[in-house]
């Protein structure tokens, strides 16, 4: 991928399609203030680059059905010399939806969205434990999700622009879900903002209905939209995996507090020796460690029981990244809009 720099101004256009993925370049620029050409022509060079892009997951929030997903956080012992391997053989698996490489206790730790419960007993006990060098393999299901990388927000817009550009959201529609609307899920998630003739050209449809089929799917709610850029553009260069362990009475109420934490990218909970994991982006390795001790200042009864910084991220939901963060391929996830009823 060609290395672009990101001005303020492409990141208050990557902020704006994070509230707004699929608004048109004419309702950004109302926005935004550079002509819808300017903001068209912007956004080419970044997804061209690799240094930003648009796509989607399934919606693991609480009551959109997909608790049926086969979700899951998995650490893999490998010995040093072994871990690229490992992660280009893991890459390819489309069941391994983000690859993080890591220091401390796990050289890599896996996100696994399966498309149901059986797939992940599969993965696990056939695909996973028989890798030969691996050391070891520790899996923890995912019984909630309180904040994905869907949530996340790139600062540089204010709050009226914000208010702006956030969508109306009818209620949920019941659309069953056939193979033609996993199809149109799956378009999606390899371009978030694909045209409705694009998609059309791809699913052999006419236009009109490939438009109706997105408007669909979006309504289903079961897809979050994500606007991603590589984490070196983003202001907060590093990785880190708090893995905690909290009273369970106390679980709920510290998962949404810390959730509601701007370099929290995501936090679930876990069946395992962990009751939580939290994904966050810092700045710098003091804010590290100042976010460590405000959790356990704040949070009484809550025990940090290990931390890893991740060194690199080799797939981000489906999205293949090159050694600087920036996308370099796609690899679909096995199910979308899969889960049970709403």
């Amino acid at each position: 991928m060609t290395d672009v720099d990101l001005d303020t101004e492409d990141r208050r256009l990557i902020a704006a399609l994070q509230v707004r993925p699929r608004a048109s370049w004419t309702e950004l620029a109302s926005v935004l203030g550079p002509s819808a050409v300017t903001l068209a022509r912007r956004w080419a060079r970044l997804s061209e680059a690799g240094a930003a892009w648009i796509t989607v997951a399934p919606n693991l929030q609480p009551g959109t059905g997909a608790l049926g997903l086969g979700v899951a956080l998995v650490e893999l012992r490998v010995p040093p010399g072994q871990v690229l391997a490992i992660a280009g053989e893991l890459s390819a698996v489309p069941e391994v939806a983000t690859i993080d490489l890591t220091s401390g206790g796990r050289e890599l730790v896996l996100t696994v969205i399966a498309g149901d419960e059986d797939s992940l007993a599969r993965l696990l006990l056939e695909r996973l434990h028989p890798l030969g060098v691996v050391l070891s393999v520790h899996s923890h299901p995912v019984t909630r999700t309180y904040v994905d990388g869907s949530n996340w927000r790139l600062p540089g817009l204010g709050e009226g622009e914000r208010t702006r550009l956030a969508p109306h959201l009818a209620p949920a529609n019941r659309a069953r879900i056939s193979p033609l609307l996993e199809a149109v899920a799956r378009e999606l998630a390899r371009d978030g903002r694909i045209s409705a003739t694009d998609l059309a050209e791809r699913l052999e449809l006419r236009p009109r209905r490939a438009r109706a089929l997105v408007a669909e799917v979006i309504g289903t709610r079961r897809l979050r939209f994500r606007t991603e850029l590589a984490r070196r553009h983003s202001g907060y260069p590093l990785c880190t995996w708090y893995f905690l362990k909290t009273p369970a009475s106390q679980r709920a109420t510290v998962a949404s507090r810390i959730a509601a934490l701007q370099q929290a990218r995501a936090v679930v909970a876990m069946v395992g020796q962990y009751d939580l994991a939290v994904d966050v982006w810092t700045r710098t390795l003091d804010d590290v460690q100042r976010l460590e001790a405000t959790i356990e200042e704040r949070m009484p009864g809550v025990h940090i029981a290990d931390r890893s910084l991740v060194l690199r991220t080799v797939k981000l939901m489906g999205r293949l990244l090159d050694e600087s963060g920036c996308a370099s391929g796609f690899v679909p996830l096995p199910a979308y809009l899969k889960g049970g009823e709403i």
